[in-house]
């Protein structure tokens, strides 16, 4: 009898071609991805650019390191010595932000197409800059107080403003309070004073004017006595030897007198000073900016000191004195960023000590004491900035003074040149 053919069919059979059927399916799917490759997925396109060449100037000079950053991109660049930049933006709106230290910032709208090339000029305006600290110039590299290898101690406008007040009519008071100097008296018949820095005698410190030494190679004693405080800036003081700078009579140190410049609103300033020992000050000071280029200050002043015996000794305690001193300066700023500077000066004093007024020694007779002192001088300075870090520099002067001495009954006379 032949079996049914349902019946042939067993679970096990069925579960043995099921595993055949799906073994075959996945041998051939591999071949199936094959012949059917996926397409391709095409990348993001370049966005266009344009290019931007800058060239910026300042007082019809090419500015070299001006930085120029291009928002919302971000990209930057500096301009060279020809004062030229370039830079690759994409093509759109963007804002650019020039700035060079020294100058106005200065800001610009641009839009720029595909594949542009665009040249865009730009003029910045020199700003006048207040640096943070004080700059030291007596060592003539026109670095920070803080920054200098050589011991220099720096009187601002503040102290000398409160040391005009007390003493009008010489810088003896603003010296004597600054630590490691010493202002000596050498000759209390007449007053006379000189600086000495870390015990050094007073022949070796050199008294300058703007980096110049208007009041001679080695000032005398008087000169300290004969130099108003108004129309100064600051004070520069070099403790230790700078005799690689400024020669032999700088061994002790320096002593710098740095005049004021004009701001931007002209000052006028008067000064009316009278003691109750009999002394008198008249000073007046003028500055101000002629236009952008040219400005001058004028100092005058008229001293008088009337001769007193304090304690009725017979000699002259306080010695006295007629002075007249006139001071104008030229200061001059020319483009990328030179400067000059001329002055001359004007003094003529009488000082008066000995014996007071009726007053005679053991022998009878008088022991008189005058010395009558006449200066004149003359200096200027040239900088031309070579760069950010060098520079060319010119300056010279020239001051004669005669001094008319009386000693008792003996006269003598001398003449410097320098």
């Amino acid at each position: 009898m032949v079996p049914n053919a349902r019946a042939v069919r067993s679970p096990a059979l069925l579960a043995l071609l099921a595993l055949a059927t799906l073994t075959l399916t996945l041998a051939a799917l591999p071949l199936t991805l094959a012949a059917e490759p996926l397409p391709a997925v095409a990348g993001p396109s370049p966005a266009p650019t344009a290019v931007l060449l800058l060239e910026v100037t300042g007082e019809g000079a090419p500015v070299e390191g001006a930085e120029i950053r291009a928002e919302p991109s971000g990209l930057r660049a500096a301009t060279d010595a020809r004062g030229q930049a370039r830079l690759q933006l994409p093509a759109g709106d963007h804002t650019l932000r020039i700035t060079r230290l020294g100058f106005q910032a200065e800001t610009r709208e641009v839009s720029l197409a595909p594949d542009q090339e665009l040249t865009l000029q730009i003029e910045l305006t020199r700003e006048v800059l207040v640096a943070e600290g004080l700059v030291v110039t007596s060592t003539r590299t026109g670095r920070r107080v803080q920054d200098e290898p050589l011991r220099v101690e720096v009187l601002d406008r503040e102290e000398i403003e409160e040391k005009v007040l007390m003493a009008p009519g010489h810088i003896a008071m603003l010296l004597a309070e600054t630590g490691g100097v010493r202002v000596q008296t050498t000759s209390p018949s007449l007053g006379s004073a000189n600086v000495r820095i870390h015990g050094m005698r007073g022949r070796y410190t050199q008294l300058l004017a703007d980096g110049l030494p208007l009041y001679g190679g080695q000032a005398g004693s008087i000169g300290l006595l004969q130099i108003p405080p108004a129309d100064l800036g600051q004070v520069e003081v070099i403790k230790g030897a700078a005799s690689a700078l400024y020669g032999g009579s700088a061994l002790g140190g320096v002593v710098n007198l740095i005049s004021r410049r004009p701001g931007e609103d002209p000052a006028s300033e008067l000064l009316l000073n009278a003691t109750h020992r009999g002394g008198q000050d008249v000073v007046g000071y003028r500055d101000a900016w002629v236009n952008e280029a040219w400005g001058y200050s004028l100092l005058a002043g008229v001293h008088r000191q009337t001769p007193r015996d304090v304690d009725g000794g017979g000699w002259i305690d306080i010695p006295g004195h007629r002075r007249a001193v006139v001071r104008p300066r030229l200061f001059w700023a020319g483009p990328g960023g030179a400067s000059g500077y001329l002055t001359a000066g004007f003094m003529t004093e009488a000082r008066e000590g000995g014996t007071a007024s009726g007053a005679l020694l053991p022998d009878g007779t008088p022991f008189p004491e005058t010395l009558d002192t006449r200066r004149t001088d003359l200096g200027y300075t040239v900088r031309r900035p070579l760069g950010d870090a060098l520079a060319t520099e010119v300056r010279g002067s020239i001051m004669e003074q005669r001094h008319d001495h009386v000693f008792g009954g003996r006269e003598e006379g001398d003449r410097h040149r320098t």
